[in-house]
């Protein structure tokens, strides 16, 4: 007796795709949560950005200081327990001259008035005067206090801290925050801005899962990868079939071909993201200037002025580990800047690039590089140090390692404000290009945003769709 063979009849190409299409339903499920809220939370980003209060100045007061009989700051200072100061700066309040001190305990900025010698309490009234300048009126204003970390409302993307709040009694709840130390402006936030800047960090980052650790990444990994899994299965599905029974079946696939490409730029994009601030290096631990109150036994006199000149600002810094005066205004119509000994003697002209060399080593040398290749003033943002890192001008070195690395300092404090290396150019690159399409930014913001939340409103539809065709088929 014998049997007969059956061999079994082998699959074709179209067969073999179709037999994905199942996954492609439970990943696209999974990926669902993911699209709704990167895609909604997408739209409301030129939302955001549309809605930003705008101040009225953008620029510190400029107040021309008085130089006339003020004592020195270790005359002053002699009667208290304050040995060290980290910052001192001479600074004009109500038309009267301020030593303003920062001390190592990380307290509020303390005032003396640099005549009589008598500490005040000036931080509430600092805080109303520079809100008040750049709100551009006098309206009631009001200081509530320090932010010494970043918040929901008040996020990293700012940069300046401490940020003194000063709040307005504006039906909108006006708010401002304000670097106290360097008179600059962190952001204005409103009722409006604050909600839908916490609603986009909750949809968008997932911050509600920082108390998870390593758990918040891991989902949005997942997530980014079931997206990509369900896009590739899409497309090989709607290559097999040769007809979709339905008309909203037809739409589905036509739609998700049409945004296959633009849906897997923004997954890599956004992974690629994700990866690589997992995987930065910790930053350097700041400079911090030390002075010796007792070294600071001359005055900023009004014979330290050369002819013409006006000068805005007059604050200490560490050069060649010595207290040095910064002078900082105005002389025939064009900004000055100068540097001069502690005792008022005018520095050699390479003073400037002294300071900044050091500034430089001191955050070089953690990082394991050398001696830069160049340093510069950058006064505007470009690709390499875009307008995420908020500070400008700043001071740039180019350094001669295999990443071609590049550190950016902020003159006024000394604060690292970015590292910047190949692979952060091309992560950047990707990123800007791929998921915020700088290359429609030369059409303008308007047409950018538009298109950007168009494509972000198709990708909520094709969801929305696809849901529907799974419940009907649930039905079946």
């Amino acid at each position: 007796m014998t049997a007969a063979l059956r061999t079994t009849p082998r699959l074709t190409w179209r067969q073999r795709l179709l037999r994905l299409l199942p996954w492609h339903r439970r990943l696209a499920l999974l990926a669902a949560v993911g699209v709704f809220s990167w895609a909604f939370s997408g739209m409301l980003h030129p939302l955001m950005s549309t809605l930003q209060p705008k101040p009225a100045a953008f620029m510190p007061p400029a107040n021309t200081l008085t130089l006339v009989g003020l004592q020195a700051p270790a005359t002053i200072l002699r009667h208290t327990a304050i040995t060290k100061v980290q910052a001192l700066r001479l600074l004009m309040l109500d038309g009267q001259p301020y030593y303003q001190v920062r001390l190592a305990d990380g307290s509020q900025p303390r005032y003396w008035h640099a005549r009589s010698g008598l500490e005040q309490p000036l931080v509430a009234r600092h805080a109303e005067v520079l809100a008040a300048h750049y709100l551009g009126s006098q309206e009631p204003l009001h200081y509530s206090g320090d932010l010494h970390a970043f918040s929901n409302e008040y996020a990293f993307i700012n940069r300046l801290l401490p940020a003194a709040r000063v709040d307005s009694q504006r039906p909108d709840g006006l708010r401002l925050y304000l670097d106290l130390y360097q008179d600059r402006l962190g952001t204005l936030v409103d009722d409006r801005k604050a909600a839908f800047s916490s609603l986009f960090l909750w949809l968008h980052s997932f911050h509600w899962l920082d108390v998870g650790g390593p758990l918040r990444p891991a989902l949005m990994l997942l997530l980014l990868i079931s997206s990509a899994a369900a896009v590739t299965l899409g497309v090989s599905s709607f290559i097999a079939r040769r007809q979709a029974r339905t008309r909203l079946r037809r739409w589905h696939g036509r739609a998700g071909i049409g945004l296959a490409l633009t849906s897997v730029a923004f997954v890599i994009s956004g992974g690629w993201h994700l990866l690589h601030k997992l995987n930065a290096p910790s930053a350097p631990a700041p400079f911090v200037a030390q002075f010796n109150v007792a070294e600071l036994i001359s005055a900023p006199q009004a014979s330290w002025l050369e002819d013409g000149e006006g000068l805005h600002k007059i604050s200490l810094l560490q050069l060649d580990n010595q207290p040095v005066w910064r002078l900082q205004g105005v002389r025939a119509g064009k900004p000055s800047l100068r540097y001069v000994a502690s005792d008022g003697q005018p520095l050699d002209e390479l003073a400037p690039q002294r300071y900044a060399e050091q500034r430089f080593a001191a955050y070089a040398a953690p990082l394991g590089l050398g001696t830069p290749t160049s340093i510069s003033l950058q006064r505007n943002f470009d690709d390499d140090y875009g307008f995420v890192f908020k500070r400008l001008p700043v001071l740039k070195a180019n350094y001669g390692d295999a990443q071609h690395s590049a550190l950016f300092i902020d003159p006024l404090d000394g604060a690292l404000a970015a590292t910047v290396s190949d692979s952060d150019r091309r992560e950047g690159l990707s990123f800007a290009y791929l998921h915020k399409w700088e290359w429609l930014s030369g059409a303008g913001k308007p047409v950018k945003d538009t298109a950007i939340s168009l494509v972000a409103l198709v990708h909520l539809l094709l969801v929305l769709g696809g849901l529907w065709l799974w419940r009907q088929r649930r039905r079946m």
